[in-house]
């Protein structure tokens, strides 16, 4: 009986043995020694999460969207691009600027922003349904709802597929975006991307980025370089040419865990003329 046991025993201890050496999904470094670091190889292909997050939004975030949708809300079809003056109501030449914020988020950039510009437009692009929500209560009670927009839309899909190439962009704004770490390919400011926008913007308009992730605007500034060509380039300029930007929660997370934040600003011009600032 007793020998029995400590067969019994053993035969435990040798199992316990091989589940320590067989590679598990706790442990998943041995799965994963011999795969590529980078994530999600096809930036038109959303990972699982993507789609799952849209479920998480409030009652009151619910109650939010039907009130303010309708005041704040733009929708495009493949076949029906956003016409931004009949949306605002006015023209280019009855406004200042025209202003697209791209992964607007919660609104904390684009509220400021609208509030203290009313003569220029703002457009506002997210994915997600609970940041939009919270960007229509604060435009609301920011009394921005005659010259703030909102879009519910992946940022690249909308420049491709849903803005009216006459829309003429004076400025573009990408204020701290997701740096998809192990799938850099994934990131907004890409050449795919820039060749949407180009077409887009007006002639002098301005691009502003500000990030805090190390090396990530080196990477955009080659992005850009690679983008220009004789028709249409991409010049960096200094970003008081730009409008003032907002602090933000992303800014001061990034201060507060030691980040630097590096603002970068293109001005995009038609042709091979190189303008300065005040041109």
């Amino acid at each position: 009986r007793s020998h029995g046991s400590i067969q019994r025993g053993g035969l435990a201890l040798t199992r316990a043995t091989r589940r320590e050496r067989r590679p598990t999904m706790r442990d998943p470094s041995p799965l994963l020694a011999s795969r590529p670091s980078r994530r999600y190889l096809n930036p038109s292909h959303k990972p699982a999460w993507y789609a799952a997050r849209q479920k998480t939004i409030t009652r009151a975030q619910k109650r939010v969207e039907r009130r303010l949708w309708p005041i704040f809300g733009l929708a495009f079809a493949f076949d029906r691009r956003i016409d931004l003056d009949a949306a605002f109501g006015r023209s280019a030449v009855d406004r200042s600027a025209l202003v697209l914020e791209i992964g607007c988020g919660s609104g904390e950039a684009l509220c400021s922003l609208a509030a203290s510009h009313p003569d220029a437009d703002f457009v506002g692009v997210d994915w997600f349904r609970g940041g939009l929500a919270a960007a229509m209560q604060g435009l609301d009670e920011a009394g921005a709802a005659a010259n703030a927009r909102l879009v519910r839309a992946d940022a690249a899909t909308l420049l491709r597929d849903g803005l009216e190439a006459r829309c003429a962009l004076d400025e573009v704004l990408v204020f701290f975006p997701d740096p998809w770490r192990g799938s850099e390919g994934r990131r907004i400011v890409r050449p795919e991307v820039v060749q949407s926008l180009s077409p887009l913007m007006q002639d002098g308009g301005r691009l502003h980025l500000a990030t805090d992730v190390e090396g990530y605007a080196d990477e955009a500034r080659a992005v850009l370089a690679s983008c220009c060509d004789a028709e249409a380039r991409w010049e960096e300029v200094a970003c008081d040419c730009c409008l003032p930007r907002p602090s933000t929660k992303y800014e001061r997370d990034g201060i507060a865990a030691g980040r630097g934040v590096n603002d970068v600003c293109w001005r995009f011009v038609r042709g091979s003329v190189v303008r300065g600032c005040g041109d």
